[in-house]
């Protein structure tokens, strides 16, 4: 989550998002991976990796595409929180 969204909906958004990773990482990956052996096949466990390896690197793009220059800094001062907005 974005360090220049509000402190409460960054809070949200990384509780649900960590749900769901959970939930695809402990069912789906397992699942994947056990099908991938049971191929037998070297070839299908590199292929794997490779497809691995691109959506890592496509994190990576977008992060520097959009990303915001938010280290060494509080996060306050990035995005201010939702409740310091009344006063």
């Amino acid at each position: 989550m974005s360090e220049i969204f509000p402190l409460e909906i960054r809070a949200l958004a990384i509780a649900i998002f960590y749900a769901i990773g959970t939930l695809a990482g402990g069912v789906g990956a397992p699942l994947l991976f056990g099908w991938i052996i049971g191929t037998g096949s070297s070839t299908a466990l590199f292929v794997g990796y490779l497809v691995a390896a691109a959506l890592m690197i496509f994190g990576a793009v977008v992060e520097a595409w959009i990303g915001v220059p938010a280290e060494r800094r509080s996060l306050e001062h990035v995005a201010a929180p939702l409740s310091s907005k009344g006063l």
